[in-house]
């Protein structure tokens, strides 16, 4: 079996964490490489809006665009690694600006 990292524990915010905010709109948006310390191990993510506010979202360093990323739909909730939040590029999938809302968790 190969190995993972894996922890069978709850995540818990972390200590002294903050929470940052985006507004995703038509220019390209990333977290601040500085919101959250080295205990961080995920962060949740919360893409808020009226319905229509989805957004597009890279990892790999390229661009989003509407025809280049992951749809994120209003709505979506969950966990990301802190890398993969360090790496994320967003930008809004259509006319309507939407809100990124994360928080950073260890276990």
């Amino acid at each position: 079996m190969p190995n993972t990292f894996s922890v069978n524990l709850y995540p818990v915010p972390t200590e002294g964490g903050t929470d940052e905010r985006l507004v995703v709109s038509s220019t390209v948006v990333e977290f601040a490489t500085t919101w959250y310390d080295e205990n961080t191990k995920f962060v949740y993510v919360d893409v808020q809006g009226s319905g229509t506010n989805d957004i597009m979202v890279t990892f790999d360093g390229s661009t989003p665009s509407a025809s280049n990323g992951h749809k994120f739909v209003s709505g979506f909730h969950g966990f990301w690694s802190a890398r993969q939040a360090d790496s994320a590029k967003m930008i809004r999938a259509g006319g309507t600006d939407a809100a990124v809302q994360a928080s950073p968790f260890t276990v």
